[in-house]
Order: C-alpha cells, then structure tokens, then sequence
C-alpha cells in the first residue's frame, strides 16, 4: 500500500504518538527559534518552515498544537557586522537585545532584523507564539533553571568534555572542571559578558570582568538577572521548561557531537525532562538575485528579496514539496523564475480539475491556506511570462499592463473594468514589475527604437520589405491579439506563396524564425524578445507601423 502523506504528515504523526504534555498544558508545543546577529536568510526560515507546517498538520488531525519562536536576541554581539563603522566595536560583547540599531529604524540592533523576518512571515502565513530570550532572562524566569546547572556543574562539565576533541586544552580536565560554570554574566557595569565566574554559593554569583569590574549577581527566584547559561546547556533548559514535543535543526546540530545530542542527554540527566521528536533540515540558497533587490544587504538571500518576484504561496511551495534534508536553491535569474510559475500554474490547473496526483494536491493544499486563513494567492493567474514581458516593454506602465492582459483573456472576460482586473492579477502583477524593473538584468530588457531603423532595412531584400510593408499596413484591421497573431504568422507563409492558413511544415516555420528575427531588429534591435503580438500592442498601432516600414503604401490585393 502506497503511503499518500506529506513529509510532514509523517512527522506530525511521529510527534502526536510521541508529545507529552509539558508547562503549557495539553498543547503540543512545536518549537524553532534564530538568533537575529544579522540578517535572517532563507536558511533560517527553513527552521521555520518546517515547524510551521509540522503544526498545521497536527492542526489538520485536531491536535491543539502551538508554534512557539524564541528570539535569542540575549546573544553576545560576536563582531561587528558588514556596512556597519568601526564606532560598533564597542558593542562587542553585549547582548544583541541591547545594541543600537545602526539604522536608526528600530529600538535595537536584534529588532531591526526580527521585524524584517517577521514582515515576510506575515506575509507568508505563517504566525507564531514568539518570545524574545532578552525578556525570559532578565526577568527570572529561568533562574531556577540556572541554580540547577550551578549546582551541577561538574555533571554538566563531564557531558560536555565527553564530546569534546582529546588534546585541545592545554590545561588538565581536573582544572578545567573545578574551575567551570555553565552560566556566563552579562557585566551590569560595561554591559558586556566578558567575564569569568569566581564562586557560586548562597545562590549568588561571584564574577569579575575585564573591564576590572566585580560583582555579585543573586540568582534567586523572582531576581532580575543579567546574563545566560552556555548555549548548549540553555537549550536542553527551554526544552524542558517550555515542554517542547518538536523541534528541527540543522545538520551541524545533529552531528553527533552536536547541541542536540548534548542536549539529549542534559535534558535527561539535568532537568530530568525528555528531547524533542527533531527532523534534520538542509541549508537554502539563493541565486540570480540583482544588487538592486531588497534586503538589508542588497541582495541577500533574505525572504524579502524572494517575495519580491515570486507570490507567498509559491514560496510555502518551495519548502513544502521537499523533505526538510534536502538542500536546494531557489534561483531568481529571469528563466528559471518563469520556469517556476509555470510549474506552480500546472499545479493549479491539475488541483482545480482532479487529475494531480493525491500527494501533489495535498502539498499544494498546505500551500494556499493555513489553519488561520488563506494565504496571498492570484486570483487570475495569468501566465507570468505574458505580465513579467509585458512589464518589461512598457517600462512597467499599469495601465497599459492591464489593457495589454485583457487582449490575452477569453473573449467573453474582456469587458472586466480595469480595477478588477488589477486587483484579481495580485501579488503576481506587482511581482512580475518587480522581476521586471529589478532583477531583469539591463542586457535582457527590451529597449523600443525611437525610430525607424533605416540601416537595417536597407539590408533587407525586396520581398522582405514588400512583407513588412503590407504587415504595417494591415495592422490596423488587426488590432486584436487573437487577430494580430494570426497576421504575424500568416505573412512568412504567403512570402512563400502558401494560402496564410497552410498547416506550419518545417519550411514555414523556418521562414517564421527568420521573419519575425527581422521584425525584432527593427521593434527593438534584437533578434529575440517578447511573443510578437504582445510586443505590438504594447509599442502602440502607430508607433509600431513607424517602426516596422519606410512608410511606402503597400500594393493593391491582387495585383
């Protein structure tokens, strides 16, 4: 028998079987969580993702399940970022929560990059119980959970040493051990965590900083304290504090001497809780991206630079046809982003009539909804090449997009009044301007001749000529895209002395190529570009008749 589910239809089954009840009562808490040192790029929101859509599963078999996102916005500032002055050295060492945004947008260099993220989820569908580590920390909640690990220290010190490489200290372990803490103070006097713990007893900490200062830091419940545990002790705490049943991580954390197998085992031994039902996920890449794209660092690989030419659902769909271990890269080059809505737009199609298969459907279905709500789909997906081209040609005019798009519609659409039309061809509409006026590199954009381009015509033979002159002269009897096409491909075949309604033949098309290879070079000076009719009635009956002859009146029919 053939298993129908998604990957994280598995997954949720394996966590529902699994989920033991924790602090938050009967919910089954899925958790993620991303340290904001930067910006938060595709491979975080896999993270994410992969949560997220493990909880909507669980949602679908009437699990109460909750996503639960931890901002470690109590991270130390590692080293200053790229594009920042060399005045941010001071912050160094702080934590991410208390150092000034560098662009002045937020209250903190940690929320310039969480409303950022949190900007594109929204869009995406995708919403979370978040809670930021600065808060949980410097309010005490966790110092129960500190005390432990104090107190343990040495237990915590062996499991670590365990995993640790042989000969990498210069010091014994029996030093080492006596002389360790789990727990790291945030100095209340240069506000940063370069300090070293001296003593813990009466449920105090004793510490000096290399600033000179030293003090004492009481740990006490309902203490408001400055600093955090050692982030692979911190993580197996949450687990057990927050009841956590899943949560992914990456491949480095599930090497086998990894946070997660460390945390395995403290969670156990420390809190005396259990570990999380956990997938491995892949690194996601981007390419094709333009300098021009959004992104706190031009065309970094943020979900921001992605939602600007590809529509939310689209997206979701990226992430949710692969396994969580498969890596891959979503490629913003201008064919490879047409590829995908036209794969996306099969996907449609085969859902709306029935004959996808059933785990394609379903995918899909995870896609263009949530348990919240839908999520930003086109109405009337029209192809995106004809927007993304058609954008393109008019220099991204709306106008002339929407009445360019009405020709390409049924017949019997065609008199949608042109606000519905622009609001039924959303998110794709704005994302194919995008595509076009952003990441259409400036080689492949379509630059319309000014004017006619008499040195290529004179290289023309006199039957090409005499073609040309009687297509712009027929132009306006044919000012309809259904019409125009048929114009276009019907004069190669009378050049040819065939009826203009001949089957194509390889000779036909032939003579097509090179035709309309023609027809190029004097619209735009190229020898390739948008589909012809679009083109033309992009550029404008009279314009293109300018363009297309030297204005000489073609030959009576017939003679």
């Amino acid at each position: 028998m053939n298993d129908s589910r998604t990957w994280m239809d598995r997954l949720a089954d394996e966590v529902a079987t699994r989920a033991k009840p924790g602090t938050t009562g009967a919910q089954v808490v899925c958790a993620s969580g991303i340290s904001p040192s930067g910006p938060i790029h595709m491979g975080n929101l896999r993270e994410v993702f992969t949560t997220h859509l493990v909880v909507e599963a669980l949602r679908r078999r009437r699990v109460d399940a909750v996503h639960l996102h931890s901002w470690d916005d109590y991270d130390r500032l590692r080293k200053v970022p790229p594009g920042v002055g060399d005045s941010y050295q001071r912050y160094v060492g702080m934590p991410l929560s208390a150092v000034p945004d560098p662009w002045g947008e937020t209250d903190s260099y940690a929320l310039h990059f969480i409303e950022e993220f949190t900007a594109a989820l929204a869009a995406l569908g995708i919403r979370m119980r978040e809670i930021t580590q600065s808060t949980q920390y410097s309010r005490g909640t966790y110092n129960a959970a500190i005390r432990r690990a104090m107190d343990c220290r040495e237990l915590v010190f062996d499991t670590l040493a365990e995993q640790q490489t042989p000969g990498r200290h210069d010091r014994s372990e029996q030093d080492r051990r006596r002389e360790y803490f789990p727990f790291r103070p945030y100095c209340e006097v240069c506000g940063k965590d370069d300090t070293r713990v001296e003593d813990y007893r009466d449920e105090t900490v004793h510490y000096v900083c290399r600033c000179a200062h030293r003090g004492a830091m009481s740990l006490a419940d309902g203490v408001k304290i400055s600093g955090k545990l050692v982030w692979k002790v911190d993580w197996p705490m949450r687990w057990a504090h927050e009841g956590v049943a899943f949560e992914p991580a990456g491949e480095d954390h599930h090497a086998p001497t990894g946070s997660f197998t460390v945390g395995h085992r403290l969670v156990e031994s420390l809190y005396g809780g259990g570990a999380p039902h956990s997938t491995v996920y892949s690194f996601v890449s981007l390419a094709g991206a333009s300098g021009k794209m959004s992104g706190s660092a031009g065309g970094a690989a943020v979900p921001s630079t992605v939602l600007d030419v590809l529509e939310p659902a689209l997206v979701r769909w990226l992430y949710a046809r692969r396994l969580p271990e498969q890596s891959f890269s979503i490629d913003l080059s201008p064919q490879p982003v047409q590829r995908l809505y036209d794969e996306w737009d099969r996907t449609g199609a085969r859902a709306a009539d029935g004959s996808g298969d059933p785990m394609e459907a379903r995918v899909r279905s995870y896609c263009v909804s949530t348990s919240d709500g839908q999520v930003a789909t086109t109405p009337r997906p029209v192809p995106f090449r004809l927007l993304g081209s058609t954008a393109d040609v008019t220099a991204a005019n709306r106008t002339q997009i929407i009445r360019i798009v009405r020709q390409h519609l049924p017949s019997a659409e065609r008199d949608i009044v042109d606000d519905q039309l622009e609001h039924e061809l959303e998110p794709r509409l704005s994302c194919a301007v995008n595509w076009a006026t952003r990441l259409l590199p400036p080689e492949q954009r379509t630059i319309i001749a000014s004017s006619f381009n008499a040195t290529e015509w004179d290289r023309l033979d006199d039957d090409t000529r005499q073609a040309l002159r009687d297509l712009a002269g027929r132009l306006g009897e044919s000012w309809d895209l259904d019409e125009l096409t048929a114009l276009v491909y019907s004069v190669p075949k009378l050049m040819l002395g065939l009826a203009s309604d001949a089957e194509p033949t390889p000779e036909i098309k032939k003579a097509q190529r090179e035709f309309f290879k023609v027809m190029y070079r004097l619209l735009c000076d190229s020898d390739t570009g948008p589909r012809l009719p679009t083109l033309l009635l992009s550029i404008g009956l009279d314009r293109s008749r300018r363009l297309l002859s030297d204005g000489v009146k073609s030959a009576p029919s017939g003679s």
